[in-house]
């Protein structure tokens, strides 16, 4: 007799194990999925309605040049949209796991003392052009500025 009730408390223990592994899953998937929920749904309210343009603008030496996006493009796909205008010309070089780096800009190249530097939104970019995602309605401003 003794045998049948501790087969029966350990299979309402298995039972209750296997619940609770269940609802632990289950709990932490709602989580997850409700912290999902309020990101995407926050992010919405500063995301730009699809197919609207936005005007952008890309300062070199404070000469402006302005040009409607729809969506997050790279620096580098921007300047080409302005270039394809025919409004600036430019060349890069490209280095393996950094992305284009800017060398001359409307003719005026780097030198060994001064450099092409860009800022979005008037802070510093860190990164190569083919890396760095713009949105539309930000400001892409080039100095041409002694090393960092």
């Amino acid at each position: 007799m003794q045998k049948k009730y501790k087969k029966i408390i350990f299979l309402i223990l298995i039972i209750f194990l296997i619940f609770c592994i269940f609802a632990f899953f289950h709990v932490k998937k709602i989580s997850i999925d409700s912290f999902v929920t309020i990101k995407n749904t926050t992010e919405n309210k500063n995301q730009i309605p699809i197919g609207k343009e936005i005007p952008t603008t890309l300062e070199i030496n404070n000469t402006k040049y302005k040009k409607k996006i729809n969506s997050k493009i790279t620096v580098y796909e921007f300047m080409k949209k302005i270039e394809n205008d025919g409004k600036i010309n430019f060349k890069e070089k490209n280095y393996i796991g950094m992305g284009r780096f800017i060398e001359e800009i409307n003719g005026i190249r780097m030198t060994k003392e001064k450099y092409w530097i860009y800022y979005v939104n008037n802070k510093k970019a860190n990164i190569g052009i083919s890396n760095y995602k713009i949105n539309p309605g930000d400001k892409i401003s080039w100095k041409y500025e002694s090393q960092y």
